[in-house]
C-alpha cells in the first residue's frame, strides 16, 4: 500500500492543518491497525500520536514515513495533542469521528480555533489505487469460493446460524478474515426482511437468501445471492427472482465513469417498476466498499455522487414480499476508465448448477 504517497497527497491539499481521529482513516494513511492513534497533519509538520502499548509498532511503521514524528504519551492526552499541533492557530477536526466531550475537552486547552472538518480523508479513499483493488478482488474471490461450496456447507449445517458460520469458515479457508458483521442467512419468509439476523430457523427446501462478506488486507467484500433449494420452485418467487436479476444487470450496465450514482439507482428501479415491484424495493441500490463495508460513493436516489475510475460500488436491488420471502442479488463493481469490471463472479441463477 502506498501510504507515504497518500500522506503527501493529503498534506498538499489541506486548507488548514488536520487532526485525524478516525482509526480507519489513520489505517488508510499509515497502515496502523492498533486501537489508539491520532495523526496531526499540516503542510510543514506531521505527528503520529499513540500510547506506550504501540510505541515500538508505530516506530517501525513510521520508519517508512520520512518526516512524520512519533509522539508517545502515558497520560495527558490533550496536552500531547496540543504540543503536536504546535503553533497552528486553526485546526480541522474530523467532525463525524469525534464526540462533543472530546471537542470540549481539547478546546479548553487549545488556544486556537477548532473547526468541524467533514470527509477530508474520505474524499481520497473513494478512489482505490491498484493495491486496494487487488485486495478487494481477493476478498471478492474468497466470497465466490465459499459460494461455490454452498451445497457442501449447507449439508454441514442445520440452522441459518450454522450456515452463516460455515460461510465464514469457508472464506477463511480461502485466505480471508471474517467481516465485522455476521452473514445474513434467511430461509423462506425470513428473506422478506432485508437485514434478517440468522438464527435457529431450520434449513430445508425452499428460498434461501445469503448476504455476506469478508476482509483481505483490511478491505471488504460484499455479495448477495438468492437460491431455491429443491425442485418445486414457487412461481411467484421465480418471477421476483427474474425481476431482481434483470434489475441487477441493468444497474451494472449503467456503471461507467461520469455517470451519476442516482442514474444507476434509477436503472435498477425502472426494471422493478415495469414488473410492479418497485414499492417492495425498500433500500438504496448500493454503496462504496473499501476499508469500511459501507462508504462513499452512495448509489441511491438523489445522490450527487458522480462515478469515477477507481470507485468500487455495490449494485444490490431487492424485492421483499412480507410473509412470503424476498430476493436480493448484489455484486461489487469497479468503475474503470472505459466502463466497469464486476469483481464478484458467483452464479446468479435461482438454481445454480
Amino acid at each position: 500500500m502506498q501510504h507515504a504517497a497518500r500522506v503527501d497527497h493529503l498534506r498538499a491539499g489541506l486548507e488548514r492543518p488536520l487532526l485525524v481521529t478516525s482509526l480507519v482513516n489513520i489505517r488508510y494513511l499509515t497502515g496502523f491497525t492498533g486501537s489508539n492513534a491520532f495523526l496531526f497533519l499540516s503542510p510543514d509538520r506531521s505527528v503520529f500520536i499513540t500510547d506506550g502499548r504501540y510505541a515500538e509498532v508505530a516506530g517501525d511503521l513510521l520508519d517508512v514515513h520520512v518526516g512524520i514524528e512519533l509522539s508517545v504519551y502515558s497520560s495527558g492526552l490533550n496536552e500531547t495533542l496540543v504540543a503536536a499541533i504546535g503553533d497552528a492557530t486553526d485546526v480541522d477536526l474530523e467532525a463525524p469521528h469525534v464526540s462533543w466531550a472530546f471537542f470540549r475537552s481539547l478546546d479548553e486547552q487549545f488556544s486556537g480555533t477548532l473547526h468541524p472538518g467533514t470527509g477530508i480523508v474520505e474524499a481520497l479513499r473513494r478512489i482505490k489505487d491498484a493495491d486496494e483493488v487487488a485486495a478487494l478482488r481477493r476478498a471478492a474471490t474468497a466470497g465466490d469460493d465459499a459460494f461455490a461450496e454452498l451445497d457442501y456447507l449447507r449439508h454441514r449445517s442445520t440452522t441459518e446460524d450454522d450456515l452463516g458460520q460455515e460461510l465464514i469458515e469457508g472464506m477463511r479457508r480461502h485466505g480471508a478474515e471474517p467481516a465485522d458483521w455476521p452473514p445474513i442467512v434467511a430461509v423462506g419468509a425470513n428473506a422478506a426482511r432485508p437485514h434478517h439476523r440468522a438464527g435457529g430457523d431450520l434449513l430445508g427446501d425452499g428460498l434461501l437468501l445469503l448476504d455476506y462478506g469478508c476482509i483481505v488486507d483490511g478491505y471488504h467484500s460484499d455479495m448477495s445471492r438468492t437460491v431455491w433449494v429443491g425442485d418445486a420452485v414457487d412461481p411467484e418467487m421465480e418471477r421476483v427472482h427474474r425481476a431482481v436479476l434483470e434489475s441487477n444487470e441493468a444497474g451494472i450496465a449503467a456503471v461507467a465513469p461520469g455517470v451519476r450514482a442516482h442514474d444507476v439507482d434509477e436503472a435498477c428501479r425502472a426494471v422493478l417498476r415495469r414488473y410492479g415491484y418497485e414499492d417492495y424495493f425498500v433500500h438504496s441500490t448500493g454503496h462504496g466498499v473499501g476499508l469500511e463495508i459501507h462508504e462513499a460513493p452512495w448509489v441511491r436516489r438523489n445522490s450527487d455522487d458522480i462515478l469515477e475510475p477507481g470507485h468500487v460500488v455495490t449494485v444490490e436491488p431487492g424485492v421483499y414480499l412480507p410473509g412470503k420471502g424476498g430476493v436480493r442479488i448484489e455484486d461489487m463493481v469497479l468503475v474503470t476508465a472505459d466502463g466497469h469490471d464486476v469483481l464478484t463472479h458467483s452464479s446468479k441463477e435461482l438454481q445454480p448448477r
